[in-house]
């Protein structure tokens, strides 16, 4: 079947260079309207790139702000952990030296209650007495020191005997040990105003010390004294 003249449908071509030019300014005003879309939608939706890029920087202001005011504080706190330290050593030296002076004083005080005792004695209390007795354990053996005075009144040398009754318990029973023995001499001692005597106390095995009595004899008259025995450390 032949077309006829009637049917044909001439159209007007267009230039290609046209074409071209209206996708392009299709294209253009798509990625626009994009663009004004997407501005409208942060406004809406309340975000503002200018105001957050804003926020950001006066965010990252106030953080090195902080940074600073965070290495002033620990400088400031390493140097008041040196002070501290300075003044727990300076405290430590403090107190030791008040340690020593302390040491001190109750030395002087007794030796001058030593020559107090010495000098100061009259007539009627004159002669041989106890000073002082100690006891004190090294290497499991037992030591005393046993200090003898005599009053300056009277100017003459003497002779003490010492002997040492240690009370305790052995085998669940009282008993009493001497030293030394009562078959042996008592200690001896000569001096004119005073004796420091030491020596070590010997105890059987088994041996549970409680007390012990220091008796000194001399010049006619006989002096006995109890201490107790010290607790062991």
């Amino acid at each position: 079947m032949g077309n006829r003249i009637s049917d044909l449908v001439v159209k007007r071509r267009t230039s290609p260079l046209v074409r071209y030019g209206l996708m392009t300014a299709a294209a253009a005003l798509i990625v626009l309207g994009g663009l004004g879309l997407y501005e409208y939608g942060e406004s809406v939706a309340g975000f503002n790139a200018q105001a957050a890029s804003h926020a950001k920087t006066e965010a990252d202001a106030k953080i090195s702000h902080l940074h600073r005011q965070l290495g002033h504080l620990q400088a400031s706190l390493a140097v008041s952990k040196r002070l501290l330290q300075t003044d727990q050593v300076a405290y430590g030296d403090l107190a030791a030296a008040l340690k020593r002076s302390d040491q001190q004083v109750i030395s002087l005080r007794e030796k001058l209650g030593f020559y107090q005792a010495i000098l100061g004695a009259s007539h009627k209390a004159a002669g041989v007495s106890i000073d002082k007795f100690h006891l004190v354990r090294k290497a499991k053996t037992w030591y005393y020191n046993l200090v003898l005075i005599q009053s300056l009144a009277f100017q003459r040398w003497v002779y003490a005997s010492v002997r040492f009754t240690v009370q305790g318990r052995m085998a669940g029973h009282s008993s009493d040990v001497s030293y030394p023995r009562l078959v042996d001499t008592p200690l001896t001692v000569h001096f004119k105003y005073f004796s420091d005597t030491r020596g070590r106390l010997a105890l059987p095995a088994g041996f549970i010390p409680q007390r012990v009595i220091v008796t000194v004899a001399a010049t006619g008259h006989t002096i006995k004294q109890a201490y107790p025995w010290p607790h062991e450390q």
